[in-house]
């Protein structure tokens, strides 16, 4: 609820501040005492726009706050936390600051905000309805979302949005899907062949480095037999060769260990490097036997090299290269199946789809018809009872005509929100057709609208303070009685703020607060008292009798007052 509301040098208003109580509220005084100044101030913590027009002469800047107390959980406190102001207490504090170099500022509880943050804000914190402020019920959008909650049907609509979502992700799922199909063709025959081209190569990790060594080896196999021919000559020959040199050496020196045995440890040394020597020489005379000169082995080599080469040139410098790039080649390969895959079931998905979508969009048009009928009743009554006896109110609902690739429902078009379109319409006076609110109704008419969709939708409506500006224009007597009690009625659930005239409705009210101008040096300041007791009949009488308070205007405001009481 709301529970203060402060304002420095706004019109004719120097400094004010207000506290509010739970409950309905009334706002009286004098014309032009400052009343809807009040609510005025109040819009522009909700988003609205100002001009520097409103700075009262004389000062260079204004300031208006509210603090609103709120339940620590709740979808407000929700987005809230969501748009970065989180609720550390039960209290939020909107507050605007202008100025006439134009540097205007919002906050909310002392945060920077923007104006399209307080308007969101706002919009579920207080609803205004008066001669200036009907918005919320012009909007046929809005009309839709009273009707719904009117006729507990979010449930319907809940299942409907999902539908209609998932409709729609799935139809711009299957078409991009589908306008990639060609391409994905392409993509895939390309993919096919190279995968084939590079699994028909069997290449081996590897394979190239000892390709190339064998290569190397029969390249130069002449020179190779040549030089280890050499090489076991000079070792192992038949004349000179080292290891016969060698083992003469060894026959000598044992010989010479007879005359003396120490030379014994040299023989043995000898002989232990005349092994691997040995070894070595038997290494040549295999290695030797091995090469071969193979022209078509050769040519086999340079075949695969050359294959391996085209390869590289083609997926990569190495063969770990290439056969990476295969993988990833089958991986997209896999993926492009997948797609084709995942078309197949968009398309069985949609088909199942169509038909769920259109039983839901249709359940809830027909209940939508039942809750209309009924919430015409409900109201048309209220509005009777609120001075618009011949008045009549109509829920209409209407269907826009089915559009190509969009979901429809019996030829009509289905969005989120179904299949029909709510607007209320309303016939003021007798042999009139009913027309849309905006084009038919007087502001004050809108506000009885409003308060009669308010004590119908009581039990539904979320938003926690309801502010009627002048809800009894061109009204009196026992209209305003009905009003006054259907006010106190709304205030059961939620706070009320009524700007009014009307006595019958002031007596109502739980909370009177009397708006008063005066003069004080020259100028004229605003300010607000809260009444009880005998000033508030004394204001009462005031509104019965004009400025001359009698007897009897104070006897007839006892008695109204004492009438109203619950």
């Amino acid at each position: 609820m709301l529970k203060e509301l402060s304002i420095k040098n706004i019109a004719v208003i120097e400094s004010v501040r207000v506290l509010f109580e739970p409950g309905l509220n009334v706002l009286t005084g004098e014309t032009g005492a400052g009343k809807s100044i009040l609510i005025d101030a109040l819009t522009l913590l909700l988003g609205h726009r100002a001009t520097t027009d409103v700075i009262r002469t004389g000062a260079d800047s204004a300031t208006a706050e509210a603090i609103f107390s709120l339940p620590r959980s709740g979808a407000l406190v929700r987005r809230l936390a969501e748009l970065g102001f989180p609720l550390e207490q039960e209290e939020l504090i909107l507050r605007r600051e202008l100025s006439r170099s134009g540097r205007n500022r919002a906050y909310l509880n002392d945060s920077p905000a923007t104006l399209a943050v307080m308007a969101e804000v706002g919009e579920a914190l207080v609803e205004i309805h008066g001669q200036h402020e009907t918005q919320a019920l012009l909007r046929p959008t809005r009309h839709m979302e009273l009707l719904d909650d009117f006729g507990d049907l979010l449930a319907e609509r809940h299942s409907v949005a999902a539908g209609h979502e998932e409709w729609l992700a799935c139809t711009r799922e299957l078409e991009e899907l589908r306008a990639e199909a060609r391409e994905r063709a392409q993509r895939q025959d390309l993919y096919q062949f190279q995968v084939r081209e590079i699994d028909a190569a069997t290449l081996r990790p590897g394979e190239e480095e000892t390709l190339r060594e064998e290569r190397r080896r029969l390249q130069h196999a002449g020179r190779l037999i040549e030089g280890t021919a050499q090489a076991y000559a000079l070792l192992a020959g038949e004349n000179s060769s080292a290891l016969g040199q060698g083992e003469r050496a060894q026959g000598l020196l044992r010989e010479m260990t007879k005359l003396d045995p120490g030379l014994d440890r040299i023989v043995q040394d000898l002989e232990a490097t005349l092994i691997p020597l040995d070894d070595v020489t038997q290494s040549l005379r295999a290695y030797r036997g091995k090469i071969e000169v193979d022209p078509r082995r050769l040519e086999e080599l340079d075949r695969r090299l050359d294959e391996l080469i085209r390869l590289k040139r083609k997926y990569g410098d190495t063969v770990e290269a290439i056969v990476a790039f295969r993988n990833e080649a089958a991986r997209t390969l896999e993926e492009i199946g997948q797609g084709e895959e995942r078309a197949e079931t968009l398309g069985r998905r949609l088909v199942a789809l169509t038909p769920e979508l259109t039983a839901a969009t249709l359940t809830l048009s027909r209940r939508r018809k039942e809750a209309a009928r009924k919430l015409e009743s409900l109201v048309a009554r209220e509005i009777h009872e609120l001075g618009m006896a011949k008045a009549r109110f109509q829920v209409q609902l209407s269907q826009e005509p089915a559009i190509p690739d969009a979901p429809s429902a019996n030829g009509s078009r289905v969005t989120a929100r179904g299949v029909d379109l709510v607007e209320f319409l309303i016939a003021p006076n007798p042999g009139e057709e009913p027309r849309p609110l905006a084009r038919t109704a007087s502001g004050g008419e809108l506000s009885r609208i409003m308060l009669a969709l308010k004590v119908v939708l009581a039990a539904t409506d979320q938003v926690p303070v309801v502010i009627f500006d002048e809800v009894d224009a061109g009204i009196g007597g026992r209209t305003a009685d009905t009003i006054g009690r259907k006010l106190r009625q709304v205030a059961h659930g939620r706070q009320v703020i009524s700007v009014t005239h009307l006595p019958q409705i002031a007596c109502y009210a739980d909370h009177h607060l009397q708006v008063e101008k005066r003069i004080r040096a020259g100028r004229t300041a605003v300010g607000v008292v809260p009444l009880s007791g005998q000033e508030r009949i004394q204001e009462v009488a005031r509104m019965l009798g004009g400025e001359s308070v009698t007897e009897t205007s104070l006897r007839h405001a006892r008695e109204l007052l004492r009438s109203a009481r619950p």
